[in-house]
């Protein structure tokens, strides 16, 4: 990997750096939250919906390997990233302008299917290749990450509040719009990005890929991401409407998602002092079994609000600090000049496949056993990602950074 630090630092470009995590994650605070909204409004039926997005779940388990292959060969990364965020806007804008193009006429499944189609390709593939630019940016003080992908979590947060306020106002139609909105903004902030250190690493040939594929280690981290990846597939799908069930109102329900956003705030703050002082492993057993406990806590006990309000402070543990460490982890296990498939790993398997297998597994534990049952199989996958990681992962590539990495 290329040692940029010192060059980061001359140009004052970490600012650009966290602007970038800051403006991809305002399009994820309106799209996650309020997509599902805008189709029903047009009139579109929960199979339908549930089909959309599972499109663009799916396509993420081969999308953004694929793509980071590309950019790892690209010439102009500043140039890549640009040309992703724009492909993503000009779906949408496609999406928004559709009533005026068709004389009225809402988007049709088979054109919403093209959309989903190339917003997940471009969009979810984004951010795998942007996290091995800004390890490649921090060179020597990759420990400083967190630092800047806090950034992302504060996006998140203004952009789903201001579009909430919004969408109060004027209806579901400004879900495109605010989506729209910010897409355009993620284009202006990655057209300002630094060009990156130069690249002095040549991409890694296939064959040196393809035998780093075959180390046990990798897929033994690659699982236990799928599972604590499915593990979330209650929360994702079910954990409003779980609360609304048991008496939270709009309002609290909307803090306590806040809440844990903020909680990922602390650690991505504190990960250099994390990962300073203690092992990998360490922090990720702490992650997966925090985990374990949030999900557990959330079946057993989520009439006790205080217990709730717990176990979304363990935010920090199972979104936060898992992706912290996968972050770090994965370019030790490909060779040089394969940065952005090292962080494509994570993309295509834990959020692609253990994304998709979690939500259809919630979904049968909920009709099947009820809804409390949909947390305890969550925490059921934390504990076996716990287990796995123990046995799986030994080794001083899953220890502490090294100061001179």
């Amino acid at each position: 990997m290329v040692r940029g630090s010192a060059g980061l630092r001359a140009t004052g470009s970490r600012p650009a750096l966290a602007a970038g995590y800051f403006a991809y994650f305002c399009v994820v605070g309106v799209y996650t939250p309020y997509i599902s909204l805008w189709l029903a409004a047009q009139g579109h039926s929960a199979l339908v919906i549930g089909q959309l997005l599972a499109l663009a779940s799916g396509l993420r388990i081969f999308g953004p390997f694929a793509v980071a292959w590309l950019f790892d060969h690209a010439r102009s990364r500043r140039g890549w990233f640009v040309a992703a965020s724009v492909v993503t806007t000009a779906v949408w804008a496609l999406a928004a302008m559709w009533p005026w193009l068709s004389g009225g006429a809402a988007p049709t499944v088979a054109l919403l299917v093209l959309v989903f189609a190339f917003f997940s390709l471009s969009f979810n593939s984004l951010m795998s290749a942007y996290d091995a630019f800004v390890l490649d940016c921090l060179g020597k003080e990759q420990r400083d990450y967190g630092q800047l992908r806090w950034w992302g979590s504060a996006g998140f947060i203004f952009s789903s509040t201001l579009l909430g306020q919004w969408l109060a106002v004027g209806g579901p139609d400004v879900v495109l719009w605010g989506l729209l909105l910010a897409c355009i903004g993620m284009v202006v902030v990655f057209l300002r990005l630094p060009a990156g250190p130069p690249c002095q690493v040549a991409p890694a040939p296939a064959g040196a890929v393809a035998a780093a594929l075959r180390q046990p280690l990798l897929w033994v981290f690659v699982v236990v991401g799928v599972l604590q990846q499915a593990g979330f597939g209650a929360y994702y799908t079910f954990f409003s409407l779980y609360l609304q069930q048991h008496g939270y109102g709009a309002r609290h329900i909307g803090l306590l998602w806040a809440w844990g956003v903020v909680a990922e705030i602390a650690v991505f703050l504190a990960g250099p002092w994390l990962v300073a002082r203690l092992r990998l492993r360490t922090l990720l057993q702490f992650a997966l079994l925090g985990t374990a406990v949030r999900w557990l806590l959330l079946g057993a006990t989520v009439d006790n609000v205080a217990l709730t309000w717990l176990g979304q402070t363990l935010h920090l543990a199972g979104f936060a600090l898992f992706h912290t460490v996968g972050v770090l982890l994965l370019p030790r296990l490909l060779p040089p000049g394969a940065a952005a498939r090292a962080q494509a790993l994570s993309g295509s398997f834990a959020w692609g496949l253990g994304g998709m297998v979690g939500s259809l597994f919630a979904a049968a534990m909920w009709n099947g056993a009820g809804p409390a049952s949909a947390f305890y199989a969550s925490a059921a996958l934390a504990t076996a990602a716990a287990a796995l990681a123990w046995v799986g992962l030994r080794g001083p590539l899953i220890e502490r950074i090294d100061p001179a990495h």
